[in-house]
């Protein structure tokens, strides 16, 4: 099988951000902190709609072109449950950033009751 190195660092960042977003949500207390963490949410989201897109892109253009030169019976890409981690993945990211979003909401509301 072929081997790429930018769709391997996307995806140990991908891991790295959705880790640290996942340990900083225990932590948060202020304000500052929700706002950290959904900045992180939000290019979380990113990396992982690159990663996707750079998975699809090897795929169908790199995988087939280097098939031709090297092995002519590999001309289509098979995916298999693999391809869903990277799809819940991004999916349970955009759930986390919205409720960043309403615990953003709440410690506004109960800075303006103080």
């Amino acid at each position: 099988m072929t081997f790429s190195l930018p769709i391997l660092i996307l995806t140990v960042t991908a891991m790295i951000l959705s880790g640290y977003l996942a340990m900083g949500l225990f932590r948060a207390v202020k304000l500052a902190q929700f706002q950290k963490l959904l900045k992180i949410a939000r290019i979380n989201i990113i990396v992982i709609v690159v990663c996707i897109a750079a998975y699809l892109g090897y795929s169908y253009f790199i995988i087939p072109k280097m098939a031709q030169t090297v092995d002519p019976t590999i001309l289509e890409p098979s995916f298999r449950v693999g391809v869903a981690f990277p799809l819940a993945a991004l999916l349970l990211s955009v759930i986390a950033a919205s409720g960043l979003k309403k615990d953003i909401k709440k410690v506004r509301s109960t800075d303006r009751i103080r």
